[in-house]
């Protein structure tokens, strides 16, 4: 679903910059070159907001896993052990 709106608004975006080289560049050259400048601009845009997504799903998924805290908080544990002891010389 969120791949669904986030596309649109990237496709809508791009379709204006179309819209603005057809409206002021009168070269077709130029033109036809601006054109496959921002179907390539939308395709790399998609594929980054896809995997910004995927990413994020997979951060959160990991640290809110009870075993990811556990073995986090067990580490800060030994951390403050480790500096706390060799701090009091022992």
């Amino acid at each position: 679903m969120f791949k669904l709106y986030t596309d649109a608004a990237i496709d809508m975006v791009q379709s204006g910059k179309k819209m603005f080289v057809d409206t002021f560049v009168k070269n077709e050259d130029l033109s036809n070159s601006l054109h496959k400048f921002v179907d390539t601009q939308t395709e790399y845009t998609k594929k980054a907001v896809e995997t910004f997504s995927t990413v994020a799903t997979d951060v959160y998924k990991t640290v809110t896993d009870k075993n990811f805290i556990a073995e986090s908080l067990k580490t800060v544990k030994d951390s403050v052990r480790e500096f706390t002891s060799s701090k009091d010389g022992k």
